[in-house]
């Protein structure tokens, strides 16, 4: 065993013990992960100090391309990737990646309040939705659609203004479609899965329209389009990523 591996092996068993070894850490060490870029000792050694560190199991680290590569197993079978640089017996320097584990178990679909602001205020917002649906063909399409909106806890509605159009040509064959919400600033992330179908009561109709950014209404004076109505299925995702994780992750389905 190297001097470097025996050094990170030494700070995970510090670790698993609860007693951090903050001795093997320079004094500018630093810390890398999504979202994360710490400097210094104090702010690294609180990091493995609180967290998930201690539950997980650690493999023997291993070298790997001039760096120490150590895996944690956590109890859900998430792993913790830790790929360290040290040198004459201090670590300088962890970059972490993780690796998801079992699915969380997933609660009722009811859309929350949450997210259905977030959805009503994409376009607004410049978070426009992207949904995605099968042609007659079989060819997967995806397009931006800025009417989308939410329509009931467990439903969303889409004003198409082509009523003829490929994509409810589409559905009526294949109603199975997805969609995908992106907050780049925020890492805020949610995908949707549900079938769609063609709603032609006035009332559906007058809800849909009236509810969608008036952007949107510019485009269809003539009230031309049909309300597309999704029930959903499956809704998963988070609300950004912070140093800890995910913030405020979800998973939900339709009962069955």
């Amino acid at each position: 065993m190297s001097q470097q591996t025996e050094t990170v092996a030494k700070f995970l068993s510090s670790i698993k013990a609860g007693q951090l070894a903050a001795d093997l850490l320079t004094d500018d060490v630093g810390f890398q992960s999504l979202n994360v870029n710490q400097k210094g000792k104090g702010d690294v050694v609180a990091r493995f100090k609180g967290g998930n560190y201690a539950e997980a199991n650690w493999a023997a680290p291993e070298e790997k391309g001039g760096a120490v590569q150590a895996v944690g197993t956590l109890p859900n079978q998430a792993k913790i990737v830790l790929t360290v640089h040290a040198a004459n017996g201090k670590i300088n320097l962890l970059q972490q990646q993780g690796v998801p584990g079992n699915p969380r178990p997933a609660t009722d679909l009811k859309i929350p309040a949450d997210l259905k602001a977030r959805i009503d205020n994409a376009l607004k917002e410049r978070h426009p939705i992207m949904i995605t649906y099968v042609d007659e063909s079989g060819q997967p399409n995806l397009t931006f659609r800025g009417s989308t909106q939410v329509y009931s806890d467990n439903q969303l509605a889409i004003w198409v203004r082509n009523g003829n159009g490929k994509m409810i040509k589409s559905i009526q064959k294949n109603p199975k479609v997805a969609l995908m919400y992106r907050d780049e600033d925020a890492k805020a992330t949610y995908m949707f899965q549900g079938r769609a179908h063609i709603d032609s009561s006035e009332a559906a109709r007058k809800k849909v329209y009236d509810t969608m950014a008036q952007v949107e209404r510019d485009h269809d004076f003539a009230h031309l389009g049909v309300a597309m109505i999704i029930d959903l299925d499956v809704v998963e995702g988070y609300g950004g990523l912070s140093p800890q994780g995910q913030v405020n992750p979800i998973r939900m389905a339709r009962a069955k």
